[in-house]
């Protein structure tokens, strides 16, 4: 059985517990707010439950990538799902309603340091890797991957 998920749009700081949960744990809320969070470009994506409990979250930047040409290149930054959910489909409705919003408003690429773990997920989703791995300290091994509309 399908879970229903309603995503949208949500204020920064209804992103930042998740981003705590999964991408800091043992850190603490300051770790989890990210340059940028709150400029007027930035769309912060959540998918829920029917309940309203958040399952999963994204956060779109508008910036580019020295590796990556594009007019108007988009960064997925904070991606997040909770482990209760994870391959039920809320990343996935956090990566489409983002790409929605974007490519339907003129962004021709999506990019985002990915963690190696995670890799799998964006290929499936038409993210290709670009360059070598490279090591973000305390968090671990990431590849370049973007998506181009």
């Amino acid at each position: 059985m399908r879970i229903p998920i309603v995503s949208g749009t949500v204020p920064a700081r209804k992103v930042y517990p998740l981003r705590l949960m999964v991408l800091r744990p043992g850190g603490v809320l300051a770790d989890c707010i990210f340059e940028g969070d709150d400029d007027s470009t930035t769309v912060h994506v959540a998918a829920s439950e029917m309940s309203g409990r958040i399952r999963a979250v994204g956060s779109y930047y508008e910036k580019g990538h020295s590796a990556i040409q594009a007019k108007r290149p988009i960064q997925l930054r904070g991606m997040a799902s909770h482990p209760d959910v994870r391959g039920k489909g809320f990343g996935a409705e956090v990566l489409a309603y983002g790409m929605m919003i974007f490519y339907g408003g003129g962004a021709d690429s999506i990019w985002c340091n990915a963690r190696e773990v995670a890799v799998p997920f964006y290929e499936k989703h038409g993210f290709q890797k670009i360059g070598e791995p490279f090591e973000i300290a305390n968090i671990g091994t990431h590849w370049v991957m973007f998506n181009k509309r």
